[in-house]
């Protein structure tokens, strides 16, 4: 065997074990124990390691998803299945579908890493992970009481075969035609809202302007530059380098490939975004405790690829209210003045006394207006400014209320699952959710429930006898 034929053998080798470190010699080095690009490299935030994971804003190594011909040693890596023998599942992967192959990496047994989703419970809210979009563990855990028994109303309901999760009989997205109630493969999963192979990416156009870029067939761009990272910490789109999207979110044209006997193709784009690198943990009331995402534009126009009918459509402000029962949301939804003003003062119940910064990711709003993008694309400034307030240093003011500021989808529900009903941030369900010095909860969540619900946060950081947090916007408390 020539040199040649054994240095050719020699890299296929490399790239069949999945050695993330051989697939990027020569440009950055990754940890070899977590798998994360080292600071200061060309993919990564400097300072932090976390801006790079897996994915790495795009398509990762294929053997960490898929298995090739057969499951190793006639199992797949799930540990939650039992092993057998030449079977292996849908579409190649490592996990008997879709969500128990993400979950494989992405869930667990306490929130040990920070891209944990899903903590892996069924009765105790010990561990739970704080992620923004909140924890998959809440639509496991038994809540005593009226009104929140079942695991239906707490979060998306992806089935993931390995960990337990069944999908939800006959579920239709609310306010929308969407209906992810299959069988087998084309059953509810994290694939229905996140793509996989993360071809969607923000594709410089020059070097202050992006457009969106998709596969074929979808109506975008053509992809001509390689994603080079991350999307959703605020790396920056170049002339020859694209980022991927934010969560690697699916865009226009999307259909999953369990879908495609019922396509259902998304209508729009993802929203920009960026998160800070530390987004999984306890939170309280300063700045430097919240996990703050600066959420830019087209959140709620992106959830309405599902929900196409809880949005701004037909709302009418008026003497006489609004038609259609529904609460605006999206980048038409523009706080009014006296919105604004209260929340840039609201403290709590009855404290409207407050000055300065007072966001809280309890009840988080976007900045469309201080963000030029139009769903098709934007500016790489405009992902500065975002990448600068996620990371603590908020010049444009985009972690404060404005009348360039508006509601979203995410201002009152987690994208995941929380604690309460309907995946809302807080307790819609009792008049008060503290009283003088203790949580008041009428659904048998206890005080550890609503601790981890509220993100490590006390009685004392909501506030005595505080009410619902629409009061946050609203002030009529």
């Amino acid at each position: 065997m020539n040199r040649m034929l054994k240095f050719a053998m020699a890299a296929v080798i490399a790239l069949m074990s999945g050695s993330a470190q051989a697939q990027v010699t020569g440009r950055t080095v990754l940890d070899a124990n977590t798998n994360l690009w080292q600071p200061n490299g060309p993919y990564s935030n400097a300072t932090s390691a976390l801006t790079g994971t897996f994915h790495a804003g795009g398509v990762a190594a294929c053997d960490g998803c898929h298995v090739m011909h057969n499951a190793s040693n006639g199992k797949i890596r799930s540990t939650k299945v039992a092993p057998w023998t030449d079977a292996v599942p849908a579409f190649l992967l490592q996990g008997s579908d879709q969500s128990s192959t993400c979950l494989m990496c992405h869930g667990g047994k306490g929130s040990a890493a920070n891209s944990y989703i899903m903590t892996d419970t069924t009765q105790t809210v010990a561990g739970l992970n704080y992620t923004p979009g909140g924890d998959f563990g809440w639509l496991r855990i038994y809540m005593g009481g009226a009104g929140i028994a079942a695991e239906n109303y707490r979060g998306h309901n992806v089935a993931a075969a390995d960990f337990g999760f069944t999908a939800e009989a006959n579920r239709i997205a609310p306010g929308g035609t969407y209906s992810g109630s299959g069988s087998g493969a084309s059953q509810f999963a994290c694939s229905n809202c996140h793509d996989p192979h993360g071809r969607y990416r923000m594709q410089g156009v020059s070097a202050t302007n992006w457009t969106w870029a998709g596969p074929t067939g979808t109506g975008l761009a053509t992809i001509t530059q390689p994603i080079y990272a991350s999307g959703s910490y605020g790396m920056l789109p170049t002339a020859t380098e694209a980022t991927g999207s934010y969560r690697l979110l699916a865009g226009r044209g999307y259909v999953p490939a369990s879908s495609i006997a019922t396509p259902f193709p998304f209508p729009n784009n993802p929203p920009v975004a960026v998160a800070p690198p530390q987004y999984n943990k306890t939170e309280g009331l300063a700045p430097s405790t919240q996990v703050r995402v600066a959420y830019g534009s087209g959140m709620s126009e992106w959830c309405q690829n599902c929900h196409t009918n809880i949005h701004l459509d037909n709302y009418v402000s008026g003497a006489m209210g609004s038609s259609g029962l529904r609460h605006p949301a999206g980048q038409g939804a523009l706080l009014k003045p006296g919105q604004y003003d209260v929340y840039n003062k609201y403290v709590s119940s009855g404290k409207f006394s407050g000055t300065g910064d007072l966001y809280t990711s309890l009840v988080p709003f976007e900045s469309a207006g201080k963000v030029a993008y139009d769903g098709n694309g934007g500016t790489t400034a405009d992902i500065t400014k975002l990448a600068s307030a996620a990371n603590g240093s908020d010049t444009a003011g985009i972690f404060i209320a404005s009348a360039q500021s508006n509601v979203m989808c995410l201002s009152c529900h987690r994208a995941h699952a929380s604690a309460f009903v309907a995946m809302v941030r807080w307790n819609p369900d009792d008049t008060f959710l503290t009283n003088a010095t203790q949580f008041v909860d009428t659904q048998g969540r206890g005080v550890d429930g609503l601790t981890a619900g509220y993100y490590g946060r006390q009685p004392s950081d909501l506030g005595a006898f505080q009410r619902s947090l629409c009061n946050k916007c609203h002030g009529k408390d």
